[in-house]
């Protein structure tokens, strides 16, 4: 009875960390969006402070300079990492580079670090 019970928590402690892993396709699958949303938050708080749209680019964009997944024990908190430039100025020679995390517990992207640089985009 007790090998029984033994066996029984083992298995639902297999099921339970298996069970709240996610695929790395879902992972890459839900920066899209977050990244749209920052690059629209940041046209808007642009548009807000300026108070035109002229200083902005006609299509404004953003370049994964970095992406990676974590394997093993450094996947236990954050599953993923991703460097991304954001280019929304017409005329600066600068751009956003903003760096993310994935949050293995909430299941969602993080976004800690935001800084601006000089430089515009080396890919024409």
């Amino acid at each position: 009875m007790k090998s029984f019970f033994s066996l029984t928590c083992l298995l639902f402690l297999l099921v339970g960390l298996f069970g709240c892993s996610e695929s790395t396709d879902r992972i890459e699958k839900k920066l899209t969006p977050f990244l749209q949303e920052d690059l629209k938050f940041m046209v808007a708080q642009t548009i807000h402070a300026v108070g035109d749209s002229s200083t902005l680019m006609d299509e404004p964009y953003y370049r994964v300079k970095d992406f990676r997944l974590f394997e093993g024990a450094a996947a236990r908190v954050y599953a993923a990492y991703a460097e991304v430039d954001f280019f929304i100025y017409k005329n600066a020679a600068m751009h956003e580079k903003r760096k993310y995390r994935y949050d293995v517990q909430f299941r969602r992207w993080d976004r800690y670090s935001k800084e601006f640089k000089h430089g515009k985009d080396t890919i024409p």
